[in-house]
């Protein structure tokens, strides 16, 4: 009985073993690898060149990763909330969304992944990305995820115009204050042309018949937009604790009359019917050669600085009328939903697209600058090949006059709050209504009701 125990065992051992190196069984099953699905949408990265680049991206992964692979899915920007929030009710969660900036982590802000026990368990050392791009992945009850790039902004400008008006270029020095707002409005007004060549300053000027403008900063919303002029929340319209409506401050009254003013005053701002006019065209403000100077970030650089008709620089964005410049910033990462499945390997696929070794390579796809201080220099250098002749040096110090709090970071029913705050820039922009302060009163009024709606349910 014991023999014939023993020769069964020994059998069963060599089936197992004749299985084994046929590749049956168990091991065939754990050597698949496991997928991470990367879903992009919610900012930039869905421009055809960018796709590209990222289905590069991913096969440079899957071909030196022996047990995770990654997927880009690309969604319409237009669809991406419906898009997610269909996974998320289907069971069906990426594992990874990104690039997220700092507004779509903040709409979706309870469905994201703590990171941080993540980071303690790998003692991960954060002191290489750039403090503000922690600062702004970290909230008191969660860090969203590592830092991938910051998009400082600064002012795009047509050097080409400039020379055609006979028109100093924007200083380039951060401690000239004479570059504020006042200096950007005439500089705007005289590069304002109409269908003869008058400028805006010009009694004659035709107000009905203007083909280039002096300035643009269209493509951003209220907070945005009046988070330069220095109020105390900056790019928040509520106080501190979230409770009380702030939008009515006068910086921001100030601040949106000098862009009302700017568009039916002084006509160096295109109103709304000339923000349709280009969406219907397919162009931004800048690409075509009718905008002196315009207003943005570096993720513009990726999407519409390559194959210009005409010379560019980029410059400071000027003072507040308080003495201060505030410059608003954007900056991306890539964030883990809570009902994701696999989320260590989204980690370690997260670790992987901001790691040393391959963020500079991510940020060119996405114009960011990355997050890491210690690749700037290799960082440069690809600017000088992706964008030869601008003042790299712009870039960098732009960091430093962040908006904080951020215009984009979360508050109380995010989603509501912009929508009220960008009706009434709508109104301005359209003419509807030209007085900042009764814009401003009544979205105030509006802000305030949706706050003490959300209080009311989350004492």
């Amino acid at each position: 009985m014991k023999n014939k125990l023993f020769r069964m065992f020994a059998l069963f051992v060599l089936a197992s073993m004749i299985l084994a190196a046929c590749g049956g069984g168990a091991p065939a099953a754990s050597a698949e690898k496991v997928k991470v699905v990367i879903f992009v949408g919610m900012g930039t990265g869905t421009d055809p060149d960018q796709v590209e680049a990222q289905n590069k991206l991913a096969e440079k992964y899957n071909t030196t990763h022996d047990k995770i692979e990654i997927e880009f899915l690309i969604v319409p920007h237009g669809e991406y909330a419906t898009r997610y929030l269909a996974m998320l009710s289907g069971g069906n969660a990426p594992q990874l969304v990104g690039p997220n900036g700092v507004s779509s982590v903040a709409e979706f802000f309870d469905t994201w992944e703590d990171v941080t026990p993540y980071i303690k368990a790998d003692n991960l050392d954060l002191s290489d990305f750039y403090g503000a791009a922690v600062e702004l992945n970290t909230y008191p009850e969660k860090n969203t995820g590592l830092p991938l790039g910051l998009y400082p902004s600064f002012l795009f400008y047509n050097k080409d115009l400039f020379d055609a008006a006979g028109v100093d270029y924007p200083t380039h020095d951060f401690n000239d204050k004479s570059w504020n707002m006042d200096k950007l409005r005439e500089m705007a007004m005289k590069l304002t042309l109409d269908k003869n060549g008058k400028n805006a300053t010009d009694p004659d000027f035709d107000a009905s018949n203007i083909v280039q403008y002096g300035y643009d900063d269209s493509w951003d919303g209220m907070r945005g937009t009046l988070a330069d002029w220095g109020a105390e929340n900056v790019g928040r319209p509520t106080s501190a604790d979230y409770k009380t409506a702030t939008a009515t401050s006068p910086e921001w009254e100030h601040g949106l009359q000098w862009l009302s003013d700017g568009i039916w005053k002084d006509h160096f701002i295109g109103g709304a019917d000339v923000q349709k006019g280009r969406d219907s065209a397919g162009v931004d403000p800048f690409g075509p050669g009718t905008t002196g100077m315009f207003y943005s970030h570096t993720w513009y650089m990726a999407e519409g600085l390559h194959g210009l008709s005409f010379a560019a620089d980029i410059a400071p964005f000027p003072f507040n009328p308080k003495g201060n410049r505030i410059a608003r910033i954007d900056a991306d990462n890539f964030t883990i939903p809570k009902d994701a499945k696999n989320k260590q390997e989204a980690w370690e696929v997260m670790k992987w697209l901001t790691s040393p070794e391959i963020i500079v390579d991510v940020c060119r796809i996405y114009g960011c600058v990355p997050a890491r201080k210690s690749v700037q220099s290799v960082y440069i250098e690809q600017l000088k090949i992706d964008y030869p002749g601008i003042d790299y040096d712009v870039i960098f110090k732009s960091i430093d006059y962040l908006d904080k709090p951020n215009n984009e970071e979360w508050i109380p029913e995010w989603g509501k709050i912009e929508d009220a705050l960008n009706n009434g820039l709508s109104l301005v922009y359209s003419g509807t209504e030209k007085d900042a302060n009764k814009v401003l009163t009544d979205a105030n009024a509006e802000v305030q009701k949706i706050l003490d709606g959300y209080w009311a349910t989350h004492k």
